[in-house]
């Protein structure tokens, strides 16, 4: 291909020439010029042709020369501007002609120049702006190396910086607010005016000129604190100022009339404090002339916060003066400085002291519950109380021991940094808890075995003399008797006969009995004999008692005497007093019991122990 363009340019040129040669020949016969003049002529044309040629051949060569100087002065700019903007160094391609690479290597520098000049300007501005507010806030701006090309995470970081100096800035714009305000409640509070540069500069000056920097708002926080200090110890002193005011006005205990009640300041201002410290005055002076009855007014006063700081027994009769009869200004002293103390002691251990208090209420709530559990009466209530005290004894007895734990931990703590020992009712508060368990299990106990004896004793005495009937009451319905009848008592299935006349001469504790339905194991093999008397007794000699005849059934009166279905007649005849006694009866001797079972008497006995002759036998089952 190139070869035949060359040989068409050498054509072209050959036409060329050929063409100009033959206008130059027919200027040259118009004007007549000769022929050894046409021959210079020619050689000129020549000659002008070769120059022409060579000119161009060296402007060629001079421009590859160019060329490749730019190519040389591309590719170092296209290192430099590479590793100044820290990107990947570029290489063309390999079969490029020296104007095509030289062409691409420009292009690329003129790109790296674009990318190189746009973050140039953007630093720019991002440091203008970083600089307005490092002015502001007063600090450092972020460092980037001068006459260095930033990279785009240095650029991105700059932006964060510069968004993190705006919300700083933002802030401390509304910290200041903010303070100012309070700065200038707690002034007017205090009564007080800017006495430095800087409080005026806070007060005075407009908030868009107060420089926002750490040192002035560290002073600013510092003039806050020590303001609102001035306000709390203001507070206090007028709280204190006033609560002695009113100790020393209830220790005076005045009538109406007496005295004027001192004036009460709600605020503490500088002013209200004049005004109260001068009622205070006037009550120090009432306070020397009544030391009798603020002395006693302080003690009750003492003896309260004893028991707030669970004081013992012998903390108290440490402190002396509380049982001095002698009415001094001494004596009041050293009741207002106890009182100081011990109050001083509650405060400062407040949160451990109302903890034990708590677990105090707790562990009285526990008993009350399980006084409650013992109370047989419990079943009856309505509402389901008795399931609520029992979900609230669960949470109690499970709430006491966890409170126990966490409140020992901290007196444990306390006891460590304090190096003394917290005392609670003059003992240490694990020894304290302890001994209140331990005498709690010693009471459990001792009531257990009350109730152990008391069974033992009951089931003793219902093996002797039997038992009564524990059926519970139950609820009677409206126009329900409470009693039975008297004439539905004679009518009673196995009514005892009650005779109608008793001697008291032969037994001086007479124990009546009526008909008990829980026999004891004695009274029913007595009650087996007797069974078996009655089959072998004949029947036309067994008689049943008219119902004119049987004895009257004891009245409830009685309910509460000792009873026994085993009795003994005391020479008991139809018309005649009759004495009923149980055979365990409080006769003086057995010889006095025996005498009662004579020939005489002995068919009206009601034991089936004792044996009877068979002509007897009936009149002692009549008796029956």
């Amino acid at each position: 291909m190139a070869e035949k363009r060359r040989q068409s340019m050498k054509l072209e040129v050959s036409r060329c020439l050929d063409s100009a040669l033959n206008d130059l020949i027919l200027i040259w016969n118009e004007i007549g010029i000769e022929e050894n003049q046409r021959d210079d002529r020619q050689n000129v044309v020549l000659l002008h042709l070769q120059n022409l040629l060579d000119e161009m051949v060296r402007e060629e060569k001079e421009m590859k020369k160019k060329l490749l100087a730019s190519v040389e002065i591309c590719g170092q700019e296209v290192v430099k501007l590479s590793a100044e903007l820290r990107v990947a160094r570029f290489e063309p391609e390999e079969d490029l002609s020296i104007l095509q690479v030289e062409k691409v290597l420009r292009q690329r520098v003129d790109a790296l120049k674009r990318e190189k000049k746009e973050r140039m300007d953007r630093l720019e501005t991002l440091q203008k702006t970083e600089q307005l507010l490092c002015d502001i806030l007063s600090t450092t701006p972020m460092y980037i190396p001068t006459g260095t090309v930033p990279t785009d995470e240095q650029l991105k970081l700059l932006q964060e910086h510069i968004e993190t100096l705006r919300a700083d800035k933002q802030q401390r714009e509304d910290t200041f607010r903010i303070a100012k305000r309070n700065i200038l409640d707690l002034m007017d509070l205090l009564e007080q005016e800017p006495n430095t540069s800087f409080e005026r500069d806070v007060i005075c000056e407009e908030e868009e000129t107060f420089s926002l920097s750490m040192e002035n708002m560290d002073a600013l926080k510092r003039l806050q604190e020590e303001l609102e200090v001035k306000d709390r110890d203001n507070a206090k002193l007028a709280a204190d100022i006033t609560e002695e005011i009113e100790s020393i006005w209830n220790r005076l205990q005045f009538t109406d009339g007496e005295a004027s009640k001192p004036i009460t300041m709600s605020g503490h201002k500088p002013s209200d404090l004049e005004v109260l410290q001068s009622e205070l005055s006037k009550l120090q002076e009432l306070k020397k002339a009544n030391l009798k009855k603020v002395i006693d007014a302080t003690r009750e006063e003492i003896f309260i916060w004893w028991d707030k700081c669970f004081y013992s027994r012998e903390q108290r009769n440490a402190f002396a003066a509380a049982y001095n009869d002698e009415y001094t200004e001494e004596l009041l002293q050293q009741h207002d400085e106890e009182l100081v103390k011990v109050k001083n002691y509650h405060e400062a251990n407040k949160t451990l002291l109302e903890s034990v208090k708590r677990r105090e209420e707790m562990w009285k709530q526990m008993l009350e519950f399980e006084k409650k559990a013992t109370d047989p009466n419990r079943f009856n209530n309505r509402g389901c109380v008795l399931l609520q005290e029992e979900k609230m004894r669960a949470k109690l007895n499970k709430d006491l021991p966890k409170l126990e734990k966490v409140l020992g931990d901290k007196i444990e703590q306390w006891e460590g940094q304090n190096g003394t020992p917290f005392l609670v009712d003059g003992v240490r508060f694990v020894d304290y808890v302890e001994a209140q368990w331990a005498a709690h299990e010693q009471h459990k106990k001792i009531v257990k075995e009350q109730r152990v004896n008391a069974r033992s004793k009951e089931t003793e005495h219902e093996m002797r003399w039997g038992s009564k009937p524990t059926t519970p009451n139950k609820r009677r319905f409206p126009g329900t008797p409470n009693r039975t009848p008297k004439r539905m008592k004679g009518n009673l299935p196995n009514s005892p006969i009650i005779p109608s006349s008793t001697n008291a001469s032969d037994c001086t504790n007479l124990q009546l009995s009526v008909h008990i339905p829980f026999p004891s194991p004695a009274d029913k093999l007595k009650i087996t004999r007797q069974r078996k008397t009655l089959k072998a007794t004949p029947k036309k000699l067994r008689q049943t008692p008219s119902r004119n005849s049987r004895r009257k059934v004891l009245g409830e009166k009685n309910s509460e005497l000792s009873f026994s279905t085993t009795m003994s007649s005391n020479s008991w005849k139809p018309g005649r007093n009759t004495s009923i006694s149980s055979v365990g009866s409080s006769c003086p001797s057995y010889t006095d019991f025996s005498r009662h079972l004579d020939s005489e008497n002995r068919q009206y006995c009601l034991s089936s122990s004792v044996v009877t002759s068979p002509q007897r036998s009936h009149s002692r089952v009549t008796g029956m």
